[in-house]
């Protein structure tokens, strides 16, 4: 057995995942991949998401994985070329899923390979993403993938029109 594959010396685990560029035919199994894992249809959402992905392909790279015939993840990342006057490319991850009947079939692992291949390709080096801070099984999963804690800190402002100004 090799390290990274299953069965031959050169396959990897990830082989029999088939990922491609997302297509419009597409929007309702990725809503329904992202219905999974948040509990709620967010249609708009990802109309806007695919339209953007034909329209602005210079900022998005969208993807999604077939397994068995099915359509069983996706993963959306955005790429930015500097912010705050630091000329940094990097890419951030909008949304990642798999479909539960899916998940340990690595679906997950093969986006995210086909992904580093992309951003290397457009030479980015940086992803970071967000996530809520108990969501264990996908932290799990970026954790597997090499993502640690950044240097920043993400801050929030809840705001309230009916609050007096500071």
């Amino acid at each position: 057995m090799s390290i990274e594959g299953m069965g031959q010396p050169g396959t990897l685990e990830t082989d029999a995942v088939t990922v491609r560029t997302m297509q419009g035919s597409d929007l309702e199994s990725v809503i329904a991949i992202d219905a999974a894992a948040t509990g709620r249809r967010r249609p708009s959402y990802f109309r806007r998401m695919l339209e953007r992905a034909v329209k602005d392909a210079d900022f998005q790279i969208s993807l999604v994985a077939e397994l068995e015939g099915v359509v069983a993840g996706c993963i959306v990342a955005t790429l930015y070329y500097g912010e705050y006057g630091v000329m940094e490319p990097w890419a951030s991850i909008e949304t990642i899923g798999v479909l539960p009947e899916f998940r340990k079939q690595h679906v997950g692992k093969a986006l995210m390979r086909q992904l580093r291949m992309n951003l290397g390709a457009l030479q980015i080096d940086r992803v970071r993403t967000q996530l809520t801070w108990n969501n264990f099984e996908l932290l799990r999963f970026f954790e597997s993938s090499g993502f640690k804690p950044a240097d920043q800190v993400c801050l929030e402002l809840v705001l309230d029109p009916t609050a007096p100004e500071i």
